[in-house]
């Protein structure tokens, strides 16, 4: 009994080597598709250590950036003039499911303070899909995930979802969010905390 438990604590051991050093040879790809590997990475990164140097920094304006409606037309973002709350989003994420209560709430009672604007980091087909499924109080665009997208660029180097970043009414980076608000009173908290930095 005791070679057995020896042998699978081995094999265990060697496993996570394995894991750790594919994710940190090769990044975290596929680990990253899928909810478990969503929540280890939420729990063991900071918004600032999910940052490259060549992200967005805070109270940088942010260029402006090229989406897709899901008519497949292009859009430009971020729009001047409010405050932005942009959330980025998969179908199949289900912390992203879990939150988009959270943010139609914000969108139809903040009484056009905070305009939400979700992008997908999706397969058009299933973001599409699930969006007639599940239609949301804010408009949301498509996105091809890679080390390059808008989210990446905003600081989410690691590509977890959902991730949230505030924009000021000049264009301007203001706080980013990894993983899912639980609750209106966090969200809420954020977005103050967020609105009441100076550049």
């Amino acid at each position: 009994m005791k070679k057995i438990l020896l042998i699978l604590g081995l094999a265990l051991v060697a496993g996570l080597i394995g894991l750790v050093s594919s994710v940190v040879i090769t990044g975290p790809g596929a680990l990253l598709r899928t909810n478990i590997g969503q929540w280890l990475f939420q729990e063991v990164f900071t918004p600032e250590q999910n940052v490259t140097n060549n992200s967005i920094k805070i109270g940088q304006i942010v260029p402006t950036f090229t989406v897709m409606d899901f008519s497949g037309q292009p859009q430009r973002l971020p729009k001047p003039g409010h405050w932005q709350v942009i959330n980025y989003w998969a179908s199949w994420c289900a912390p992203c499911r879990k939150e988009m209560p959270l943010l139609n709430e914000l969108n139809t009672q903040s009484a056009g303070r905070y305009e939400v604007v979700g992008i997908a980091l999706d397969n058009p087909a299933d973001a599409k899909a699930f969006l007639e499924e599940t239609p949301t109080a804010f408009v949301s665009f498509q996105e091809m995930p890679s080390k390059k997208d808008s989210s990446s660029r905003m600081g989410n180097a690691w590509g977890v979802l959902p991730f949230t970043v505030l924009i000021s009414p000049d264009g301007r980076l203001m706080r980013r969010h990894i993983g899912q608000f639980e609750s209106m009173p966090q969200l809420q908290a954020w977005l103050t905390e967020g609105s009441a930095k100076k550049p």
